[in-house]
């Protein structure tokens, strides 16, 4: 199986792209610079900042350059603190810790500090900022900027205590910085002169995941990056999805005149001097996409034989968009060997192929969440017994009728688990229509649609089914909720709403929270089910998984299933968790919940084996 996350192994061709940008960093006339990595979630913008910094440290290793590149996941941050001054901390820090018996440095490092404070407590909205910006005046914050800067005064002197009203570093006391405007001037000079005393050329900050954020933490980033961070010195890349971006900005200004349609467009345009876009792969890409998952996984995740294989694919091309099929001659040509077994893996490959490269949209992500779960399927067909009779090219088939027909498939599994012998008649009929040169259709005579059309395709693919016992196919596929009694198959209403739950996208959980509320209970109940039983096969913990994103949602709006959340988290090992269990926990309501809660951050408080998890519950159990 495959990890669902970043990687620095490229198999797409994003190297091109990372050394693309590298390039225009080095570029000294462009600086300050912000570059906005775009493409739709799952195209793989992670991983092009993944290779970016593997670049970036290569050239610092090897004395070419003076960069230094701060990596910043904004997501991570977005309900622990402000993401603004979160951001802010987060490169003065990385300076700071350059160099940290330079006294000089530390002396600037420690004021910039005492300034993020400072706004931590004046609580600059985002419209004060965008005042500074665009110079429109936002009247109803001026009347505040004197309680601000007063309640400022107050709140930090009390925490510096020791130092005296006189001292030369207490910054409160200047004239000059007497307004949240000067505050930012004051912070920009003082930033820029941390970087050019620090022995660094300049500083990337690669911000990750700025598109699963929520709206307000997405405006406070892009704030932090253009009011304060962006000075001389400076290049920012940015990764996200410019739909989501632009959304989060209709969001912050949801009562923008009519003759603005385009602010949001503009605003970020205007945060971005260089976009690049990443274009989703096409049928032939996709192809050899799943064909080098597939030899990854026969290689047994030797990256060095399959980063050989991978450039000996792209020296059989003239030119780098030639559309080449990586075949198994080319594969074996350049491992050397030849492997019954990987010809018929790569013959499921080209079997899914046509059907993913439509389905999916080329979709990285996508496609590499349906090899899991197929290869997830032929796993727990191994635990069973069942590898002798469950063949995966059969498997294959079945997975794409379940993935783009999902109403077809409903009604096999039903015809399937009420047989003796788990034949289908239906499938078996339609099959034998096709080698007698006849429509395979169930509509009668009528003129097709394009769901018959698809299905038409499905049938014609290899191999044919008929005759085969498709029970244990069924029985593998139990997690995800289909089991052998048809009453109790998940209701088509919540399939939609359980999808969005698990989608990954900010926009579908969004809906399906207002969904959840016109529910009843019960329903709550099997959508909880559900996505709890999928949760427990998340391979990555130290990132938040989908299907508990959706969780979070639900006990959102049903607060007697957080109990149940609680315990479910519980159950997973602190070892592999990552502090987004702590700041989520955050918001449980009930008085039973809230004590489950307290006795898990002691038992992370408690443990050795993963620090930072220790230190974020130490800090919430304050």
């Amino acid at each position: 199986m495959w990890n669902d996350k970043e990687t620095d192994v490229d198999l797409l061709g994003h190297d091109k792209i990372a050394q693309t940008i590298l390039e225009i960093i080095n570029d000294n006339h462009l600086r300050p610079l912000t570059i906005g990595v775009y493409g739709d979630w799952g195209v793989g913008k992670s991983s092009i900042l993944s290779l970016l910094q593997a670049k970036v440290l290569l050239e610092k290793q090897a004395s070419v350059s003076k960069i230094h590149c701060i990596l910043f996941n904004g997501w991570l941050f977005q309900d622990y603190e402000d993401a603004k001054t979160a951001l802010m901390e987060t490169v003065v820090t990385e300076l700071a810790r350059l160099q940290p018996r330079n006294e000089k440095i530390q002396k600037l490092a420690k004021s910039l500090f005492k300034r993020i404070n400072w706004l931590k407590v004046a609580k600059v909205s985002a419209a004060a900022a965008m005042t500074f910006v665009t110079g429109l005046p936002a009247t109803t914050l001026l009347g505040q900027m004197g309680g601000w800067i007063n309640k400022g005064k107050e709140l930090i002197g009390c925490k510096e205590g020791k130092e005296s009203a006189t001292d030369e570093e207490s910054f409160l006391k200047e004239e000059e910085e007497e307004s949240v405007t000067q505050q930012i001037e004051a912070f920009r000079k003082e930033f820029k002169k941390l970087i050019q005393t620090s022995k660094v050329d300049h500083i990337i900050i690669l911000v990750d995941d700025l598109d699963r954020c929520l709206p307000k933490s997405v405006i406070e980033i892009l704030e932090a990056i253009r009011l304060f961070l962006f000075v001389e010195g400076t290049t920012f890349v940015l990764s996200a999805d410019e739909k989501m971006i632009e959304y989060a900005v209709r969001e912050h200004f949801p009562n923008l005149p009519s003759d603005y349609q385009e602010y949001t467009k503009n605003y970020l345009e205007k945060l971005i001097q260089i976009p690049i876009r990443i274009p989703l792969l096409n049928k032939t890409q996709t192809g050899n996409y799943i064909k080098l998952l597939m030899l990854q996984h026969h290689l047994k995740h030797n990256y060095v034989q399959l980063k050989s294989v991978y450039e000996y694919y792209n020296k059989q091309k003239k030119r780098p968009y030639d559309a080449v099929d990586l075949s198994y001659e080319i594969i074996s040509a350049a491992i050397g060997s030849d492997a019954t077994e990987l010809k018929e893996t790569l013959l499921v490959a080209d079997q899914l192929t046509p059907t993913l490269a439509s389905g999916l949209k080329g979709n990285p992500r996508n496609i590499k969440r349906f090899m899991n779960t197929l290869f997830l399927r032929m796993r727990i067909a191994r635990i069973y017994g069942l590898e002798e009779i469950v063949r995966m090219n059969v498997l294959a088939k079945l997975m794409l009728l379940e993935r783009f027909q999902s109403k077809r498939f409903d009604a096999l599994v039903d015809e399937v688990t009420t047989t003796i012998n788990g034949i289908s008649l239906t499938i078996e009929a339609l099959e034998k229509k096709k080698f007698e040169g006849k429509e395979a259709s169930t509509e009668g005579t009528k003129t097709p649609d394009k769901e018959d059309v698809t299905f038409r395709e499905w049938l014609s693919l290899e191999p044919v089914i008929t005759s085969v016992d498709l029970r244990p196919y069924i029985f593998i596929s139990k997690e995800k909720a289909i089991g052998f009694d048809a009453s109790s198959l998940f209701p088509e209403n919540l399939q939609k709403i359980y999808e969005m739950l698990n989608s990954h996208s900010d926009l579908g959980l969004l809906s399906a929270e207002k969904q959840l509320a016109d529910i009843s209970t019960k329903e709550r109940v099997m959508l909880f089910d559900k996505l709890e039983s999928e949760s427990r096969s998340s391979t990555d913990l130290k990132n938040i998984p989908d299907p508990i994103n959706g969780l979070l949602r639900i006990i959102k709006i049903e607060k007697s299933l957080e109990e149940r959340f609680v315990g479910l988290l519980v159950s997973f090992p602190p070892s592999e968790l990552g502090p987004w269990v702590v700041t989520e926990l955050s918001g449980i309501k009930t008085e039973g919940a809230k004590e489950k809660v307290k006795a898990l951050f002691k038992t992370f408080e408690g443990q050795e084996q993963n620090r930072t998890l220790k230190a974020v519950a130490k800090q919430a159990l304050k």
